[in-house]
């Protein structure tokens, strides 16, 4: 049931209006892959309609952001890679943060020091080219075999990224493979170059031909969903507390605690449920629909 922890939602933080409905997407808006629930589809319309905007805030990268957009049936804005990418609904770029070249080869040290290989991210759809750079100095693991193989027409292979220097279009790095390898690589990051990278260690989808396993994400120092959110709003004027942000992971935290109303999905980590203003349904129940109904009653 959906609730501030069992209470019912309460109002958000400064009693604003909401004029923004920023989404993660998976186990958020998504349902198995990029598929959307009708009755969410609905709601959502419904809520467009009514005035209030709707966003993406995803760690996808954009091109796999866009198919969830089309089966919203609107074109919205999005914050893509955790942050460091921000497009509006025409796919012009507002925002977009790289790994400077050194810091990138500092990354990949550490990776190739923990027998990991490493897979950098890029902005395809501006820049042309692959979406991901495949670093190629180690044997890859089995889930970042499976990985390349799913997105081998969007993957460029490379003998050896840390050589090639001044390589500037590189946002991220991430790895896959068992939780606890990643977990001393994160941690290894964070102790070596304290506050130069911001680091993500999640689960991968069930929907991923990498399931089962964890991924890492680097990128740069600050980069986070309510950092690219940020951006958005002051394109368009608003205030945090004119935001309502939903999600279900870690790397929602910020946009969840940033906004005037954070809302942690049924199904969400109980670190977020613990963050959030209110615990909406699932999101494979249309737990979303709840959360435009309060918003649409904000509006009277």
């Amino acid at each position: 049931m959906a609730g501030e922890r069992g209470q019912g939602p309460r109002a958000p933080r400064g009693a604003l209006v909401i004029r923004l409905l920023a989404l993660d997407v998976d186990g958020t808006l998504a349902h198995r892959g990029d598929e959307i629930l009708p009755a969410t589809r609905e709601a959502l319309q419904r809520a467009r309609s009514a005035g209030i905007e709707v966003a993406i805030a995803t760690g996808r990268r954009y091109r796999t952001t866009r198919r969830v957009i089309e089966n919203l049936g609107f074109d919205v804005a999005s914050v893509s890679l955790g942050g460091t990418l921000v497009k509006e609904a025409d796919g012009t770029t507002l925002h977009r943060r790289t790994l400077a070249p050194q810091e990138l080869v500092d990354v990949l040290t550490l990776y190739r020091e923990a027998g990991q290989a490493a897979i950098g991210q890029r902005d395809g759809h501006d820049d042309g080219g692959a979406d991901f750079v495949l670093d190629g100095a180690l044997p890859w693991n089995g889930w970042t075999s499976r990985y390349a193989e799913a997105n081998r027409e969007y993957c460029e292979w490379h003998r050896d990224l840390a050589a090639e220097g001044g390589r500037d279009d590189v946002i991220e790095l991430c790895g896959f493979g068992p939780e606890a390898e990643l977990a001393s690589l994160e941690a290894r990051v964070q102790e070596l170059h304290p506050g130069r990278f911001e680091t993500v260690l999640l689960p991968m989808p069930e929907s991923s031909s990498t399931r089962g396993g964890f991924f890492l994400e680097v990128r740069p120092a600050g980069a986070c969903k309510w950092s690219g959110l940020s951006v958005l709003l002051e394109d368009r004027g608003l205030v945090p507390q004119a935001v309502c942000a939903v999600g279900d992971e870690r790397n929602d935290l910020s946009m969840v605690a940033g906004a005037g109303l954070g809302v942690a999905m049924g199904n969400a980590h109980p670190e977020l449920s613990e963050a959030a203003d209110w615990v909406t349904g699932r999101h494979d129940e249309d737990g979303l629909v709840a959360v435009v109904e309060r918003l649409l009653a904000q509006l009277g």
